[in-house]
Parts: C-alpha cells; structure tokens; sequence
C-alpha cells in the first residue's frame, strides 16, 4: 500500500497521439509519439498485437508524464501509456472523455 502523498507524484497526463509505426524488429511494440501540450514524447508501447498504428494517430490517450526515460534496443521510451487488459482478454487504452486536452493534469 501507498499513501495519497505517494500517489500525487504519479503525474497522469492526457495525450494526442500524433504518429504511430510499427517496430519492425518487435513482436508487440508500437513507437508512438504522444504531444503532451507543451512537449512531445516517444513512448514504445507493448501493443502492437491489439491495436494497428495507423488507427492510433488522433486518438486521446492517458500517459505517466514523470516515468525516467528507458534505454530500450529500439530508442528511448519516455513515458508509459496506461491500458487495460492482458493477452487473454485483450488490452483496451484509457481514453479521457471528450473535452480533455493535451497537458491536462488527471487527478
């Protein structure tokens, strides 16, 4: 368990994704590259058997804007996109509702 103070330095922030490709040398990564509002990101997402990347471009997605960067083979990851799921089931993103832009704190 973790405290509420714990808690609030988890930064969740809405994000457009704005590019989405297909890594080629991966199984299940999708490179995608989310504006922030006020900066852009790469984030290397383990979704690639459940969603196609041209269809992820446009859509509104909730990321860890405070995660530290990871080295990875293919680049740098430099956030986390939250999702549901598992392999069973299906992975499902967490969208905001419509209205929520760019930058915008999720609290």
């Amino acid at each position: 368990m973790i405290d509420f103070d714990e808690f609030m330095k988890v930064d969740l922030r809405i994000a457009k994704i704005i590019d989405a490709e297909n890594v080629e040398e991966a199984d299940k990564l999708i490179k995608i590259t989310a504006d922030l509002g006020n900066d852009k990101r790469t984030i290397f997402a383990g979704i690639k058997g459940f969603y196609e990347a041209e269809d992820l471009i446009g859509r509104n997605i909730i990321v860890v804007a405070n995660l530290e960067p990871r080295k990875m083979r293919f680049g740098v990851s430099e956030g986390m996109l939250l999702a549901a799921g598992d392999d069973q089931n299906g992975v499902f993103l967490v969208a905001p509702d419509a209205g929520a832009l760019p930058g915008m704190r999720v609290r």
